[in-house]
Formats: structure tokens, sequence, C-alpha cells
């Protein structure tokens, strides 16, 4: 986090996501000369987007931790720092790991960034777009620090810009401190944003994250709330499971990240997720029982292809192209359900958001009268509809099933913090 912190201010202050301008190296800049102007903050905002692509972000690292991670893929190539994710026993010293670290602070500093100068600067703007523009990216934050607490649990909250070396070291605050932060940024945010384009940060992605904010603390009756607005609105499940992947900012999408073929925003999924015969690296490989515990009639089987196996949700490997879905329609209902499930809801109900998603993958609706029976089911159901879209490991996490379904023990639920942190920063330990 130190190193990356340093070197964010001046991307952020200079470049938009794909202009190339090039400046002094420093390590830092004159805070009063990064953002003067509206269009330098509609430039900043879009830099704080192409670090949620970064590929040691949603480009690559974090849907690859929370895959290899978890019972759903171990690592078929060439990177044996992953090797310690099948083991579930990866080391401070893991090249990954600092990356995984990294990637979400980085964003984070570009969001403080922008959101002091949109306090503390005179800029020339209406107060409904500034209103807007704060929204953005304090969701933005506030997603990075869900992210982050729920690899490394405990961390540091860091709330203000770098704009020098004179500030990086900071304690870590405690899991329920940084949920406490979220929440209010997202709170913040709510109701706040008004455009609906899902390539972007929408209103309807704020209280997506609420929602699963909020089944993470238990509170299961606002978490129901939040996911009866999304799924009320708009979003509908798209008929075809495989056309999720196909389909641009599809009527399913709540919040997907757009990639292109330019170098600088590509993602490296299905070159991780491709086997070699096919010129991909198989770094991300799905585990047999996996495939197995898909019922044979599931749609969603038909996206792990070959022999052996290897997922197809992304396909341009050359251009890196693939849309990322960080939230999407069929969530809000499994969550829905789940907590319903968890406050001792309505039977039916629980049951007709889960067969939402069955039916939709061609299968045949469930009952039970059993909630214990329930939410083994709505885990199944979340492993098989987001196979290999980074949800499994926080969800057996969460869930405390990471034990029972993988001898995990609890101590070993969050990721260690980086060594190079741990050196850097001298009010941090493990």
């Amino acid at each position: 986090m130190k190193r990356a912190l340093i070197s964010v201010v001046a991307l952020v202050a200079f470049t938009a996501c794909h202009e190339i301008l090039y400046i002094d190296p420093n390590d830092s800049i004159p805070e009063e000369l990064a953002i003067t102007s509206e269009s330098d903050v509609e430039a900043a905002i879009r830099g704080c987007y192409d670090a949620l692509q970064s590929e040691n972000y949603y480009g690559r690292g974090l849907i690859i931790f929370n895959e290899i991670g978890s019972d759903n893929a171990y690592n078929g190539g060439t990177i044996i720092e992953f090797s310690q994710l099948n083991s579930y026993n990866v080391l401070a010293d893991n090249t990954y790991l600092e990356r995984i670290w990294s990637g979400p602070y980085i964003a984070i500093n570009r969001c403080n960034t922008v959101l002091y100068h949109l306090t503390n600067t005179e800029l020339n703007m209406a107060e409904e777009r500034r209103a807007e523009y704060m929204a953005e990216l304090l969701f933005i934050r506030a997603l990075s620090y869900y992210n982050l607490t729920q690899l490394f649990k405990d961390i540091p909250l860091r709330l203000e810009p770098s704009f020098n070396a004179n500030n990086l070291d900071m304690a870590k605050s405690s899991q329920n401190e940084v949920f406490t932060q979220i929440i209010l940024d997202l709170k913040s945010a709510n109701n706040v944003i008004s455009h609906t384009n899902p390539h972007y940060i929408t209103d309807l992605a704020v209280k997506t994250l609420l929602a699963k904010v909020c089944l993470f603390m238990d509170d299961y009756e606002i978490a129901i709330s939040y996911a009866d607005t999304v799924i009320a609105s708009d979003r509908r499940l798209l008929d075809n499971y495989e056309k999720i992947f196909t389909t641009e900012g599809g009527a399913e999408s709540i919040f997907e990240l757009r990639f292109t073929k330019l170098s600088s925003d590509r993602n490296r999924l299905a070159e991780y997720c491709y086997p070699t015969s096919l010129k991909g690296r198989y770094e991300i490989a799905p585990e047999q029982d996996l495939i197995e515990s898909f019922e044979p009639n599931d749609s969603r089987l038909n996206l792990f292809l070959g022999s052996p196996y290897y997922c197809n949700k992304y396909e341009n490997i050359s251009g890196g192209d693939d849309n990322i879905h960080v939230f999407r329609l069929a969530e809000l209902y499994l969550l829905r359900a789940e907590a319903k499930a968890l406050a001792g809801g309505d039977i039916i109900s629980i049951c007709n958001d889960i067969n939402a998603v069955r039916n939709r993958a061609g299968l045949d609706s469930i009952q039970s009268d059993s909630y214990s029976e329930l939410l083994q089911i709505i885990e199944l159901e979340r492993r098989h509809e987001f196979a290999f879209e980074g949800h499994r490991w926080f969800d057996l996490v969460r869930t405390g099933r990471a034990n029972q379904l993988l001898g995990i023990p609890v101590s070993k639920y969050y990721f260690p913090i980086p060594l190079s942190e741990l050196n850097a920063n001298s009010l941090i330990s493990e």
C-alpha cells in the first residue's frame, strides 16, 4: 500500500483512461495543481474506474483468489504462488497477495484524492453534479474496502489522500469499524445518482452493495428491503444464461466493468481460464467436484467445456475485452432468499426466489419447509450461478462454511497482510 499510494496521485491528476501524458517522475505532486476544473474531476473519476479494472483487482486477481482459494478451482498452470491458495496456506511474502492488497488501495487513494478536491477546492460545477461525482467515488471506496476486509479482515482505514510520504503509516481498524465506514459511505451515496447505465455506478449498484453488507452484518430485514427495491426495478433476468456473458450492459446487469482491446484496458481472465491447447495458461482450472455438483440438465454447466474442463465465461484471450459483472440481478434473488431464511421468513417466497434462478437455468422448481435445507440449496445455487465470477471464497467465509466444506481452520479464513506492507508501515503488525 505504501508504494502504491505515492505513485497513484499523478495518474489521477493528469490522465484520463487511455491518454498518456509524460511528466517528470516525482513521489508526490502539489495538491493545488491536481484538480482545478470539472473536466479534471471527470478524468480523475475515469481513473478510479480504471483502478477497478486493474489485473490486480477485477481484471484478474480478485476473481482468481476467490475461485482458487475455494473449492471451485485449482491452479493448473505454472504460477507457483497460486499453489498456496490450493493448500490454503498463503504466505505473507506471496507476490500475488501483495498485488491483491495494493489493487483496491490504489482505487481507494484515487477516490480519496478526488473527494478531497470536490470538498476543498473551488470548482465551477452544479451542486447536483458535485453530489453525483461524490456518490460514485464513495461507492468505489466502499466497494474496495468491502473486498479488502473480506480478504484480510482488520485493515488500515484510510479516508484521506496521500499527497506525500508524510502520512502513509496507519494502524489497522477492526472489521466492524471498516463496515461502519462502508455503510456511512453507501448511505451518503444512496438515492443520489440519476443515470442508469450499468457500465457505470448507478443507484441500483449502491443499493445492491448495501444489501450485501447488511447480509454480512446480519441485518436481514434491511438487506431484504434493499433487495426488494432492486428486484422491483427495470432490471430482469435474461432468459438465456449464456447471454449474460455475451451481451454488454444487458437487462440483468447492475454494475458491469467494460473492458476494451487496448493493452492498458483489458482483463486476463480468458487467458488464465483457457487450456494451453487453446493458447491459454490454464492457471484457474475447474475442480472436478464443481463439475460433478451440477445437475445434468443445468444450462450453467454449458459454460464449462472441453477435456480437461475449462471455464468459457471469458472468451477473448488475445483482446481481453470480456466484461466483468460486479453485480447482476440473480444475486439479489438469492441474497433475498438467504436473508429471509436466516430471519425465519416466508417459506413460499424463499422458494420462489430460488426457483427464479433455477428455472432460468432449465431446472425444476424446488420445495422445502426446512430453513437449514433451503440455506444449503441457496449455497449450492450461488456456487453454480456465480462460478468463476469471484464469489465462492467470500461466500464460504461469510457463512462460516469453509471449515466444514474445506477443512480450513477459522484462523485461515483471512489472508495475511503482505510482508511488504508490514515492512513499510511502522504502525501495522500481524
